[in-house]
């Protein structure tokens, strides 16, 4: 049923490697972090101060909740990559780790007393409200309607309950008084700020009497997509996106009183976190060619000049397209600094949920890029990069745009000489995956391959996958004639079902995950049986313990291989030594 992975371009897996080195540091939370350490290949949780590791269990941690004294941290920990995980307590002058593992969650908030005597959540896969007692280990529990969805946010004496049901706001409980603070169309986080209570609403940051549910202050901005924001007293730091690039933003008291675009050393680079904690504000940063550091916000924020730009083996340039209904689409390319002219390229995309699309610190952009070759990002419709209004062009309905809009990239680093055809690669995961085979297969003569990830590819039934039900609004409803019709023009497979035997196809590589339990692998083998009988050169390849979260080094290892190794074959650019770089 399922194909080998390409065999490993040697050069390719070596500069990988090397890459993969560098690690993946977490953000300081009551003096301890959720890392991965460089040469590691998985996560653990270490001391913030010391970098002495507390636990490194063999599984994959899902979320950290350090006690408010330190003593003991709950722990949600999947056993494989299908982010099924049991909660526990870690006690952290030992590493000795007490599981209960009747109790399934999946990046559940967790909440502490005040007096570290106690922790509970939701635990959303058991439908059940979860007390353990930090010191007996004794757990209790009550059940939850499974119609409701509820979660738990510091504030108040007691902390906070956010409700949700299905067609009805979410309600933001105090749970000492039990009285309705607020309703929100949506509650993505709550913290304490001082005497107040924070929201996000996903659209904008409110604060709150937590007595009364009062409104203090509100920040709107509309150009701006806040990712994370961490609070310590009246002091907010907030990192998000405003016209496709990273920006910090301070508010005291809602007000702006700072916000710079993001920067390390003078070079444009991503925030992709902030967390508050021993009395200072820390960002997680990177860049395609810069591995993730934790630094001082305010380094972020400052006015200072930077230090001098330091030697890197590639540069990132943005580059804007033009859609066929004349829509400008950005895009960000990494190449090597030594390339000129056409090179062979992989051009990706996500495009969906209003998810931004960054140039971050993926280790197979530099490996690629030593080689020779160049790496692209399209911000196409339909992602979180440019405001509600860019989010809702590509959404339901118009998600065909996405499609539009990756094609017009494609064509348009083609046009400005920076690639050709024949050493164009789409890549895709997950909603972009959709995207980019959707592309592909529309436009056969666009690219030389195609990669797809845990994608669902039958947009007509996605019920079939186990989270598909939740993206009927994404990708426009099917239960009407017109949503049917929109569908099938864009799904990938009756795309692949709609070729002429004998058209010139590109490669297709389809990848599926072996613990995946967002997205099941029926999509992607029908549409390789529709390619193959088209006469297409189409493969599928079941990636062994991985999953569609976080996963362990040596699956990611595997993964960015298969994908680097497929993309030099694809475009005839398989090379045993480096370049100059």
């Amino acid at each position: 049923m399922y194909d080998s992975p390409p065999p490993p371009v040697p050069a390719l897996d070596a500069a990988l490697t090397k890459w993969e080195r560098h690690g993946r540091p977490g953000l300081p939370e009551n003096g301890f972090a959720l890392s991965r350490p460089p040469g590691r290949r998985r996560q653990g949780i270490y001391r913030a101060d010391t970098g002495s590791p507390v636990i490194e269990p063999e599984g994959h941690i899902l979320r950290m909740a350090p006690s408010p004294d330190g003593r003991s941290i709950c722990v949600q920990l999947a056993e494989h990559a299908d982010e099924d995980a049991a909660l526990g307590l870690v006690d952290t002058a030992t590493g000795a780790l007490r599981l209960h593992p009747r109790v399934r969650c999946r990046y559940d908030p967790m909440l502490w007393e005040g007096d570290s005597s106690s922790v509970e959540l939701v635990a959303g896969r058991s439908h059940s409200l979860v007390r353990i007692d930090a010191e007996t280990g004794r757990l209790t529990a009550s059940a939850v309607p499974p119609d409701t969805r509820l979660r738990l946010f510091p504030g108040g004496r007691r902390g906070l309950l956010a409700e949700s049901r299905p067609g009805s706001p979410s309600r933001l409980i105090d749970r000492a008084t039990g009285a309705e603070l607020a309703e929100f169309a949506a509650i993505a986080r709550v913290l304490p700020a001082g005497e107040d209570i924070v929201v996000d609403d996903g659209a904008r940051l409110q604060g709150l009497d937590p007595g009364s549910g009062a409104r203090r202050w509100c920040w709107d901005d509309p150009d701006l997509r806040v990712t994370s924001f961490a609070a310590r007293g009246q002091d907010i730091v907030a990192v998000g996106v405003r016209a496709g690039r990273s920006v910090i933003v301070r508010l005291v008291q809602g007000s702006v009183v700072a916000e710079r675009e993001v920067t390390h050393r003078g070079a444009p680079a991503v925030a992709t976190g902030v967390s508050a904690d021993a009395d200072r504000f820390h960002a997680l940063v990177e860049g395609p060619v810069l591995p993730p550091r934790v630094v001082p916000a305010d380094e972020l924020l400052s006015d200072r000049p930077a230090a001098a730009r330091p030697e890197t083996p590639a540069r990132t340039e943005r580059y804007v397209f033009t859609a066929e209904d004349g829509t400008r689409v950005p895009a960000v390319v990494t190449s090597s600094t030594d390339a000129r002219g056409p090179a062979p390229m992989i051009l990706t995309c996500y495009g969906g949920f209003g998810v931004p699309s960054l140039p971050v610190f993926e280790p197979t952009v530099p490996a690629w890029a030593e080689h020779g070759g160049r790496y692209a990002v399209a911000q196409v419709r339909g992602g979180g990069e440019h405001g509600p209004a860019w989010r809702q062009a590509g959404r339901g309905l118009a998600k065909g745009r996405g499609v539009e809009d990756l094609a017009a990239v494609a064509r348009g680093l083609v046009e400005a000489g920076l690639t050709r055809p024949d050493m164009l690669v789409l890549a895709g995961a997950s909603h972009g995956g959709v995207l980019a085979t959707s592309c592909a297969l529309g436009s056969p003569d666009l690219c030389a391959g195609v990669v797809s990830t845990a994608a669902p590819l039958d947009l007509l039934n996605l019920g079939v996958h186990p989270l598909g039900r939740r993206w009927a609004d994404e990708f426009g409803a099917s239960d009407t004639p017109q949503g049917i019709e929109h569908l099938r023009r864009i799904s990938p497979l009756h795309r692949a079902r709609e070729l002429t035997p004998g058209t010139a196809l590109p490669r297709f590589l389809g990848i599926v995950l072996a613990e995946d339990s967002r997205v099941a692998a029926d999509d992607t083998l029908a549409v390789v049986d529709a390619l193959r009988h088209a006469g297409g050169d189409a493969a599928v390849w079941r990636a062994p313990e991985t999953g569609h979260g976080g996963n362990h080094l040596d699956s990611l290892h595997r993964l960015g291989t298969t994908v680097l190794s497929f993309a030099a074959t694809a475009t005839g650019s398989v090379q045993t030594t480096p370049s100059t770089t």
